[in-house]
């Protein structure tokens, strides 16, 4: 690997690893955002999934407009609209603001990402792609991995808003390196158009989907608005490839489509992302709701996991052409299946010892998942279509952890609110529904529950705290139950991978 080519991965894998903080190192601050705009759950979701919907939906458009113009040009526009949506994030006055500001940056990220995967496969050689793909692929893995630690730390020193504040400082310098290390491309396609229809179909379905996933659990399964959202992401869902093969430039061209390894690795993208998403948002939460433990202490718990997935996914990309990427994800999938199961025999009493085999089991498998799968998918197109390839890849990781997520969560919800209300019950306490749901979403520290807890007796405080406490344990192993189904569809599909079928050029 040349000295240009080290340049173009040194100024890549930054600006990777700092958009590959942005959402999960939001998924820390879930408890402390709810508790100054006093919103559950089922609301802070939303910081979550509307950067998670804008960023998989425009993807594709990303790296078809990278394509079309150039790669690094995109990559500026993305940092400075994922610069100016940070500092909205940072002035948020509350918390329709800041979902608004976080869908913003979705949006930037789109431009962004696709474009590095690009560059990173077209810096190199093509028997160096497996290594450069992998590095820039590990720089994000870590992004996400240490984001909960970062966020964790700034949380502590302040506010929740100095996460943006860190988001805001490092887009300025990913900038500043892209423009001075990376060189303006001179060769651009030309013979492509963006898929806005498209684009609009799927995002309107999987709008409904979440959407249809956050009003189920507040209003019940049944109930008209959420029969009409589940309704409405069928429905679209189902148009979306209808029309699809109707327009000239498609979002996937049907060829890639054809690919049926090549889906496989789109969907194997997707799938281990939900797992370690789910560890990523409700591990420090498990941490401050049942240990007790302050944000910046939950950031360190979370350590474990951060470093040894950090590790694994910079050595992996070594292993990729000598493995081959089959085994590899098999093996990260099967890893991932132990720790799932691990995750059911869960119990607070274990207090946090328990939790670190568990952590290490999701770092490993999922260290040697994320690499492989991303490189398997540009492979299996070529560098042409890198771009594109690159774009899908992620926006199936981010989209399906972001299902992944509202489902699991809304699991959750159902099995919290269960859990308080059979708890209650024992004791023979009636609360009201809303109050039993406010248990179920919250922290003994937030004001809506201590005020609950005021307007009863010391001993029955005594059991509505821990009907608080075992609630959230309780609705963590409904949402592993899920992270085992996922995991295990992993490990059938990654044994379906023929490495044979996946270079195309």
């Amino acid at each position: 690997m040349d000295g240009k080519a080290k340049r173009v991965l040194t100024a890549i894998s930054i600006t990777a690893f700092v958009i590959g903080t942005d959402f999960t190192g939001a998924m820390l601050l879930v408890t402390p955002i709810e508790r100054e705009f006093s919103v559950d759950i089922t609301t802070t979701q939303w910081v979550l999934n509307a950067y998670a919907l804008t960023f998989s939906m425009c993807l594709v458009a990303g790296g078809r407009l990278g394509d079309l113009f150039g790669h690094r040009q995109y990559v500026l526009y993305g940092l400075a609209i994922f610069g100016v949506a940070s500092i909205g994030c940072i002035l948020s006055p509350n918390i329709t603001f800041l979902i608004v500001s976080r869908a913003l940056q979705g949006i930037g990220t789109s431009f962004i990402w696709p474009c590095l995967v690009a560059l990173a496969a077209t810096s190199v050689d093509e028997d160096e792609r497996g290594t450069a793909i992998g590095i820039l692929l590990g720089a994000v893995a870590s992004g996400n991995v240490l984001a909960p630690f970062i966020a964790g730390t700034l949380a502590g020193l302040g506010d929740w808003r100095g996460f943006f504040i860190f988001n805001a400082v490092f887009a300025v310098v990913s900038a500043v390196l892209m423009y001075r290390l990376v060189a303006r491309e001179t060769e651009h396609a030309s013979d492509e158009k963006v898929d806005l229809l498209g684009m609009a179909i799927l995002a309107i379905a999987v709008f409904c989907l979440l959407f249809g996933l956050d009003v189920g659990a507040d209003y019940g399964w049944i109930s008209p608005i959420t029969i009409v959202l589940f309704g409405g992401a069928i429905v679209f869902f189902a148009l979306f490839p209808l029309i699809e093969s109707k327009v000239k430039d498609p979002m996937v061209p049907l060829p890639m489509m054809r690919n049926h390894q090549f889906v496989r690795t789109l969907a194997l993208n997707g799938l281990p992302a939900i797992v370690l998403f789910l560890c990523l948002l409700y591990l420090p939460q498990y941490m401050q709701k049942v240990f007790g433990w302050s944000v910046f202490w939950s950031a360190i718990g979370m350590l474990p996991l951060a470093i040894t997935v950090a590790a694994m996914n910079l050595a992996v990309g070594k292993f990729y052409n000598t493995v081959g990427p089959r085994k590899l994800l098999a093996a990260g999938h099967a890893l991932l299946v132990v720790s799932c199961i691990l995750m059911l025999f869960i119990d607070e009493t274990w207090g946090y010892v328990g939790l670190v085999p568990f952590m290490i089991l999701v770092a490993l498998g999922g260290g040697l998942a994320f690499g492989p799968a991303g490189t398997a998918a540009v492979d299996a197109v070529g560098a042409k279509r890198a771009g594109l390839a690159g774009g899908l890849s992620f926006m199936f990781h981010l989209g399906l952890g972001a299902i992944g997520i509202a489902s699991a969560t809304a699991l959750m919800f159902s099995a919290a609110v269960a859990k308080v209300t059979s708890t209650l019950a024992a004791a023979k306490l009636s609360l009201p529904a809303a109050d039993a749901r406010l248990l179920a979403a919250g922290t003994l520290e937030d004001p809506a529950i201590k005020a609950i807890l005021g307007r009863v007796s010391s001993s029955e405080a005594e059991t509505i705290s821990k009907a608080v406490q075992q609630s959230f344990a309780a609705g963590l192993h409904a949402a592993f139950w899920f992270a085992l189904v996922v995991s295990v569809i992993g490990l059938v599909v990654s044994l379906s991978i023929d490495e044979s079928k996946l270079r195309s050029d």
